[in-house]
């Protein structure tokens, strides 16, 4: 009965992974995955890029220099840390020597 009940199992396992690959393939093609060329022409980026940094020069124009430096402050934190921990590592190389 054990070895009955091992081919049920083994022939179970295999229908059922024939119909997860059945069940993926048929989603996958329901899905439309392609992507649609663009037909914007070197001349057309440059203009929306243009566009962009303008709007983004008129951004930065427009905002105060507080918080611009508020904006930074973690960066140059973290800056400072690594500068330490880079410190602590050549000195402590240089105990070890």
């Amino acid at each position: 009965m054990k070895k009955v009940w091992e081919v049920i199992k083994k022939i179970g396992i295999w229908i059922f992974t024939v119909l997860a690959a059945i069940f993926a393939v048929l989603f996958i093609k329901e899905k439309d995955c392609r992507v649609e060329p663009d037909n914007d022409t070197t001349e057309d980026i440059n203009a929306k890029a243009a566009k962009k940094r303008e709007e983004a020069i008129s951004r930065i124009e427009c905002t105060d220099a507080r918080t611009i430096a508020e904006n930074y402050d973690g960066v140059c934190d973290a800056i400072a840390d690594g500068k330490e921990r880079f410190r602590r590592r050549v000195a402590d190389c240089g105990r070890r020597n």
